[in-house]
């Protein structure tokens, strides 16, 4: 518990700007005063209760008692008004943190190299984030409102108690804080795992209500809702018991504090009330007894519960610190570096035409790796070598499973190459800023990623600060934008979520327009067209072609009638090239490539 609040407390510091820290001092501000004016009030009290009762004959007591019950009064008012101030400004204060924190957070998860999101499910990263979020604010809160008051008002009220009280008293004042300290230790010791538990089991829970949203479709398809609720519910059992556990341990260590409570207030009461009778004590002292013994154990109470709250924040924070431990991909872009990618980029920070701006693959070996645990890979590439000439087009076939796709995501560096190297412009894409090299990449993947937003902002975000006509302009060579101009609202229309309100073609030619957008230097199309008819599939590549020539291109696909007029075609096959070269070089060589393409013909002649 100790090294999750070290490193709570580090992420929360870092992420603390001078507006927190300023409000955060008035708070701890408040807190003094109102535990001052607390501890005050019960000797104001006892003072006009001796007052009344004495009618004055006491030389150390004021002549009107009214001052006195006005001075208890005006002391518990100052009391809980400092404490309505500090809840104002602690608010302001948590609220900046807590958007400091996600904004951390947030930039920290689209961070995370590719092999983290291809393994984690986003409904159950959302909630352990939202979680973590939530645990800051339990945690701040009790930190806040309980932890610190309770330690000011303890040793205000001790300092007052070892006055004015006998040896008898202080004994069972400290009697009962050991008590409180033991219970609460036991307490905090034994929920930990309760609360880790049912943040996991929440997670979880999250998770699969999440997955059955994203994958709502298929469940209608199928009329599997009955068996995804099943499934949900199966879930939330599980959440329901860990959550009855969880109370368990917190009521047992309830029902511990009570007795505690029991014992010191009721060994303090019946000492002050014998000594009362025996004339040792007055009526003013029994009630400064009666008040400083509940005000100085219900705020121990409330410490104990302020630790419990603490250590269950502690557990759903935990979640979040391991996804922040986790190693980021190296942008380049937080610390000086050396940037040979100034071929690459220009100063406006767009994409130039490399010298001898090639893209070489090199003897490039890659396999993914197998389980959890990472031990052994499962091989996809195999020694594969390739150039791509500046400014031209090569397509890279075969069938799926063949390790297509994989070539994109290494030079894109999603994944790093487990042999042999891969560069651009002479350059090693290990010593490109990954920053930079993305830039110079536009992907167009077959299954489109869109924002649930306008079709105008989807397109943009390829290059934010576009105009409209730049944007217009785009969506014409995707050959998009007379489509867009019939709709009711035009570029404004929303997409809806992963953009289904569109059809299957106009998401691929929005995405299109997107990369058309960015103006790259090298082009990829992962099956980017085959939602398209052949007729629309190559008026949108003979644009693209045509008017950014200087750009390159390379096309994956299984669809060989999208590459004939590719300057190269590489047939993959199961990780390795079988086959290189032009359409008609590779249909006289009658080897795979002539028959996958008999094969395809075949297809589309039968359809």
């Amino acid at each position: 518990m100790i090294s999750i609040l070290r490193q709570a407390t580090r992420l929360g510091w870092a992420q603390t700007d001078s507006f927190v820290r300023r409000r955060l001092l008035i708070v701890v501000g408040l807190v003094v005063l109102a535990a001052a004016f607390s501890a005050l009030a019960p000797l104001a009290l006892k003072y006009g209760v001796d007052a009344l009762g004495a009618a004055g004959t006491s030389a150390y007591i004021p002549e009107s008692p009214i001052l006195l019950i006005c001075l208890y009064v005006i002391c518990l008012g100052l009391s809980r008004g400092c404490n309505e101030l500090r809840g104002y400004f602690f608010g302001a204060a948590d609220q900046r943190l807590q958007r400091n924190i996600s904004r951390h957070l947030s930039a920290h998860v689209l961070r995370l190299p590719m092999a983290f999101h291809l393994d984690r499910q986003t409904g159950a990263l959302s909630h352990t984030l939202v979680q973590g979020i939530a645990g800051y604010n339990i945690l701040l809160t009790h930190l806040t409102f309980t932890l610190l008051p309770v330690q000011m008002e303890v040793i205000l009220i001790g300092a007052v108690i070892a006055v004015y009280m006998s040896p008898p008293f202080i004994m069972i004042l400290l009697l009962s804080v050991a008590g409180y300290i033991i219970v609460f230790t036991l307490g905090v010791t034994k929920i930990m795992t309760p609360s880790r538990d049912v943040s996991a089991s929440q997670v979880s829970a999250y998770g699969t209500f999440a997955d059955s949203l994203i994958n709502s479709e298929a469940i209608k398809y199928f009329t599997a809702e009955k068996f995804i609720n099943r499934r949900y519910d199966r879930a939330l059992a599980l959440a329901e018991s860990r959550w009855a556990r969880f109370h368990a341990v917190k009521c047992g260590n309830g029902l511990l504090v009570v007795g505690v409570f029991s014992l010191s207030f009721g060994a303090a009461v019946l000492l002050a009330a014998s000594q009362v009778a025996q004339g040792a004590l007055t009526i003013g002292d029994f009630v400064l007894i009666n008040a400083y013994m509940l005000q100085i154990i219900r705020p121990l109470e409330r410490l104990g519960d302020g630790v419990k709250g603490a250590a269950h924040a502690l557990g759903f924070i935990e979640k979040m610190l391991n996804i922040l431990e986790r190693k980021t991909e190296d942008h380049c872009d937080a610390k000086p570096c050396d940037r040979p990618s100034r071929a690459l980029i220009a100063a406006d920070g767009k994409p130039r035409p490399t010298q001898g701006g090639d893209v070489i693959f090199d003897r490039v070996s890659f396999g993914y790796r197998l389980g959890q645990t990472g031990r052994g890979q499962a091989p996809v590439l195999k020694d594969i070598s390739f150039t791509v000439r500046a400014g031209t087009t090569t397509a890279i076939v075969g069938r799926s499973g063949a390790g297509k796709s994989t070539l994109i995501r290494l030079l894109l560096r999603f994944f790093e190459v487990t042999h042999g190297d891969i560069r651009l412009g002479g350059i090693s894409v290990r010593d490109i800023p990954l920053i930079d090299l993305r830039r110079t990449i536009a992907v167009v993947p077959q299954d489109v990623l869109l924002f649930n937003d306008s079709i105008a902002y989807n397109i943009g975000f390829a290059r934010p600060g576009s105009t409209r006509s730049e944007i217009e302009q785009a969506a014409r060579m995707a050959h998009i934008h007379d489509r867009i101009m019939a709709l009711p609202e035009g570029y404004q229309t929303m997409v809806g979520e992963r953009g289904v309100k569109l059809s299957g073609g106009e998401k691929q030619r929005i995405s299109l327009a997107r990369a058309a957008l960015k103006d790259p230097l090298i082009y990829v199309f992962d099956e980017a067209t085959s939602s398209l008819d052949g007729s629309t599939e190559h008026r949108v590549f003979d644009d693209l072609i045509n008017k950014q020539r200087q750009a390159t291109r390379l096309i994956i696909t299984h669809r060989l009638s999208s590459v004939l007029q590719a300057d190269e075609i590489l047939l993959l096959d199961h990780g390795v090239i079988l086959e290189r070269g032009k359409h008609d070089h590779l249909l006289r060589l009658e080897g795979a490539y002539a028959r996958l393409w008999r094969d395809q013909e075949r297809e589309r002649q039968g359809a």
